[in-house]
């Protein structure tokens, strides 16, 4: 008979039994080779009496079935480098696959996954699944473990779609910007957040009232957005783009002075000064002489009134700043060019009188609002010039034969500080001797 013991029951064999050791399933619930030593002991038994002989050992190694640690997914950013991994576990090699080699990585490999450069064209994440099997090999015996896997994320590179420059007049609305492509989201920042623009944000530009505290020169801001594409808590940045925001400002321009002129006389040049790049005026009283509107300057002109009043025509004047194809119109000013009218006087009758007898008082009639005169013959008893009617007054001829005065009478109309002269009437005064 051969008696043998086993020194590790733990492979699946008892402890001790004797004769052949049949074929039974291995076991090894550790990460390390185990090894059982057997002991045989051959025995003659005759007539009851059992002689043992020289024992002999053998043993049976029983390999570990091998695993592979847990591995992380990983994402990259589309044209970035993966981070090497070595594969970790209890076998003494892993083999790994790659289902996508689009996403930058060869199709198959050993113990490392190497540092490679992420790819993806497209606009959406693709993956690629790595299958990893690990092997235990000892005493030219290799021991295949249960495959894992995790996956390699490429996020894809953002985009955003160009956006339009915007022209904007000072307190005005802007437009809302809503941003497009193939980004998560859109990150921007505004480099003069004087025109009423936070200095950056995440997502679309709302409407805002777009701000320029100059009155003659445009404010200008660019926005730079940068479109990001977030998966697996990945953020990946796209190429920014640009834009701007020209705000126009709101001109001003410097009243002009009133002007008071007389019929047929000629007004003075109207030179409007400030910080338009045009002026635009109107006119309420086309009959001055001055057209209804006009743009520019207003030249000199011969005004008119055919009436007997004053005419006031108002003058409004609008500044306009015209830069990038867009007008803007400021404050607008008002002031006045006044016509006095042309007076005129009724002549008055010649008189004649005797030496010493009394003129008739002269009342002057007409549109003036004054009448001034003038006498060519003092010696009649009348002073050389007046104003206004000529009182009742003895004549006055000294000589033999008659004395004739021409007098000339102005009439006058004053409006606004001005005084406009009308058409002068003349009249006699005749005076017999005695």
């Amino acid at each position: 008979v051969y008696n043998w013991s086993n020194n590790t029951t733990s492979i699946g064999l008892a402890a001790s039994g004797n004769g052949n050791i049949a074929s039974f399933n291995a076991l090894n619930n550790t990460a390390n080779v185990v090894t059982a030593t057997v002991t045989v002991t051959p025995q003659f038994l005759n007539n009851n009496v059992g002689c043992n002989g020289v024992p002999t050992t053998f043993t049976i190694t029983v390999n570990p079935i091998p695993t592979t640690n847990a591995i992380a997914n990983q994402t990259y950013c589309n044209g970035s480098n993966s981070t090497a991994l070595a594969i970790a576990g209890t076998g003494t090699s892993y083999a790994w696959t790659n289902s996508n080699q689009s996403i930058g990585l060869a199709a198959s490999g050993s113990n490392t996954v190497p540092v490679f450069a992420a790819t993806n064209a497209t606009n959406a994440p693709i993956s690629g699944t790595i299958t990893i099997t690990p092997t235990f090999t000892n005493a030219g015996v290799s021991c295949t473990g249960q495959t894992s896997s995790y996956t390699i994320t490429v996020n894809p590179t953002p985009s955003v779609n160009a956006v339009a420059n915007q022209v904007v007049c000072n307190n005005t609305s802007t437009n809302l910007i809503p941003f497009s492509g193939n980004a998560t989201s859109y990150n921007w920042t505004n480099s003069n957040t004087s025109i009423g623009l936070a200095a950056s944000g995440t997502g679309n530009i709302g409407i805002f009232t777009a701000i320029n505290a100059s009155n003659s020169i445009p404010s200008t801001s660019t926005v730079t957005v940068t479109p990001v594409f977030t998966n697996n808590n990945v953020a990946c940045p796209g190429n920014p783009v640009t834009f701007t925001f020209t705000v126009n400002p709101t001109p001003i321009v410097a009243a002009p002075a009133n002007q008071v002129v007389c019929n047929g006389a000629s007004t003075a040049l109207v030179s409007f000064n400030g910080t338009g790049t045009q002026y635009n005026w109107t006119n309420n009283t086309t009959s001055i002489g001055l057209a209804a509107s006009g743009s520019g300057n207003i030249n000199a002109f011969t005004a008119a009134n055919a009436t007997v009043n004053p005419v006031v025509a108002q003058i409004s004047v609008v500044p306009v700043f015209s830069s990038n194809n867009l007008n803007c119109s400021g404050t607008t000013q008002t002031f006045s060019i006044t016509v006095n009218p042309s007076p005129s006087a009724v002549p008055p009758g010649n008189q004649v009188v005797c030496n010493g007898q009394p003129v008739t008082a002269i009342n002057f009639t007409g549109t003036a609002t004054s009448y001034s005169w003038t006498n060519d013959l003092t010696s009649i008893g009348l002073g050389a010039s007046g104003n206004g009617n000529i009182a009742s007054f003895n004549a006055v001829n000294n000589t033999n034969a008659p004395v004739t005065a021409t007098v000339v009478v102005q009439p006058i109309f004053t409006g606004a500080n001005l005084n406009c002269p009308g058409v002068s009437q003349t009249f006699t005064i005749v005076v017999n001797p005695t």
